[in-house]
């Protein structure tokens, strides 16, 4: 199983917990639109709540970062129906695209984390974790989570819903996030297929038996560098989301030659372009041959008359 590569030399410190909306699913080449990480220390999973509630709540020590992001390509319907977001909705809003600073936003929020961190994100390794790969590596930017690992929730809480109850095993039972969730607390998750209500949700999943999850994220958390990305970039693609400076340096020269004097276009149209001979047309070509002919004939026969006395 892809769990068991590398896990890292020491124990996992914090627990990314992440998610992800986009524009699709993998086979239309998605782009994000939203996406939330939550990062807990294990010192908050080792030391479970005492509350009554039914959920756990949330550590009170946490930090969140939290983005919507412009995809630069439409939203199919059925991603739009489910997130509530749509491509006109986030750029009406002024959201940026996937970009350059935000790479560096994810690497500094990371940086700020006690390692080894560990992205933890539900079907993690059948989606969110080859998208955000491919979103990084279309940057240039994969290298900066080479420091990090990465674990599947869903293969997590099945092992331990079934080391739990290994009696109680179907295997049409679902492990779907709000399924999962359903079962363990009596009731749907909150805002669900919104970045952050997700992350909730698996946070509190993963609150139920914290330190059987802390235990099994240390034995088969992967190198985040393992990952593949969803899909390969393409350069048509690239050139969409960051235009070439070529190009951009195209478009400022024929704005500069469009707001040129009056005056100067003028004259620069005004003038007549030599033509090459080549160029001619074929009919003024023959009559130019034409009159040379006429013109050689009647200079001959001039020639011929001035002669003729002298020869009498």
């Amino acid at each position: 199983m892809m769990g068991s590569q590398t896990p890292p030399p020491e124990l996992v410190q914090t627990l990314i917990f992440l998610d992800l909306e986009a524009t699709g699913l993998p086979f239309s080449q998605p782009k994000i639109t939203e996406l939330c990480l939550l990062a807990v220390h294990r010192c908050a999973l080792e030391s479970p709540s005492t509350s009554q509630s039914p959920v756990p709540p949330p550590p009170r020590v946490v930090d969140k970062l939290s983005l919507c992001v412009a995809p630069g390509k439409a939203c199919s319907p059925t991603a739009s129906k489910i997130t509530g977001l749509s491509t006109a909705v986030l750029q009406a809003h002024g959201r940026q695209l996937f970009d350059d600073n935000l790479a560096s936003l994810l690497l500094a929020f990371l940086r700020r984390q006690p390692a080894p961190w560990c992205l933890v994100a539900h079907n993690g390794d059948g989606y969110d974790f080859p998208l955000l790969q491919a979103e990084l590596a279309m940057l240039g930017r994969a290298s900066i989570l080479d420091r990090a690992f990465c674990v599947d929730s869903m293969a997590a809480l099945k092992a331990l819903e079934q080391a739990e109850s290994p009696s109680v095993h179907s295997p049409r039972k679902s492990y779907s996030l709000g399924n999962i969730y359903t079962r363990l607390y009596g009731q749907e998750p909150p805002d669900s297929h919104t970045a952050e209500g997700d992350v909730l949700a698996l946070l509190s999943i993963c609150q139920w038996r914290p330190q059987a999850l802390l235990r099994w994220v240390d034995a088969h958390a992967r190198p985040f560098s393992t990952v593949k990305p969803m899909y390969e970039a393409t350069a048509s693609l690239r050139t969409s989301l960051q235009p070439s400076a070529g190009a951009t340096m195209t478009r400022l020269r024929a704005a500069k030659n469009t707001s040129a004097s009056p005056s100067r276009s003028k004259r620069s149209t005004a003038l007549p372009t030599p033509k090459d001979p080549g160029d001619l047309p074929r009919g003024e070509l023959l009559a130019s041959l034409g009159l040379l002919a006429f013109l050689t004939l009647a200079v001959a026969t001039l020639y011929e008359l001035f002669l003729a006395p002298q020869g009498q």
